[in-house]
């Protein structure tokens, strides 16, 4: 594993995209992004204090391309499982990509690909206090437990983590994964709106299905999705 650290960067995502000879397992670490990003371009909140990194996964020819449809929701399972040896919290997965904490935004990822490799960016606020806009949003680790905690450890757990729950997934295991990520699900019965398709939808959400979508309850109709925005409802 090649580690770069930076005190400050742009978007460690970007870093690793640019480079020229990735290699499974790089990992780029921030103590401060000034351009970290979300899902379609959302900002991510990158304060001093936050766990921000990215990572590399090579693109496995054996698992078929559908399979990478579900990296997302493997991410969040591995990072989920680690978060809770480290606090054994009431974490929940709010799909396809954040983790949540009392109704509030613990982790980000995002995920992009770039030739033959996965970048696997991930935030989590772990010892931040300051959230910005998203104040009323976003919590951290220390903001619920006081206490504060080692970056690099965490990091190191949560990617070696992923690269063994990798491996189960590609041996297997992923109903085994998908329900524990259902148990958990923060959207489950949530009425919510679908936004960023050819048109708004309303439904309340059912489980995560088999092939990583989210089933909704759209009227009289059992309808997936697997792109979009999705936001609970104000309604």
């Amino acid at each position: 594993m090649r580690v770069y650290k930076f005190d400050e960067i742009d978007s460690t995502n970007k870093f690793l995209k640019e480079k020229l000879d990735l290699e499974e397992r790089d990992l780029a670490i921030a103590r401060v992004q000034t351009a970290g990003r979300g899902r379609r371009g959302n900002k991510w909140v990158s304060s001093e204090g936050a766990a921000l990194f990215s990572f590399v996964l090579k693109y496995d020819m054996s698992v078929p391309e559908d399979e990478y449809m579900k990296l997302s929701l493997v991410v969040g399972y591995s990072l989920l499982k680690t978060m809770k040896k480290i606090e054994p919290l009431e974490y929940k997965f709010k799909w396809t990509n954040d983790l949540y904490l009392e109704d509030k935004k613990l982790s980000g990822i995002l995920i992009e690909k770039i030739g033959n490799y996965f970048i696997i960016g991930i935030g989590i606020n772990i010892n931040n206090l300051e959230f910005g806009e998203a104040k009323d949003i976003a919590i951290s680790l220390k903001a619920k437990t006081g206490k504060s905690y080692d970056l690099e450890s965490i990091i190191e757990n949560v990617v070696n983590s992923f690269f063994e729950d990798f491996i189960k997934f590609k041996n297997g295991n992923w109903k085994e994964m998908l329900k524990e990520i259902n148990d958990i699900n923060y959207l489950y019965g949530k009425r919510i709106d679908i936004v960023g398709l050819s048109k708004e939808e309303s439904g309340i959400a059912g489980d995560i299905l088999a092939d990583g979508t989210l089933e909704v309850f759209v009227g009289n109709e059992i309808k997936k999705y697997n792109i979009g925005e999705i936001h609970i409802s104000k309604r």
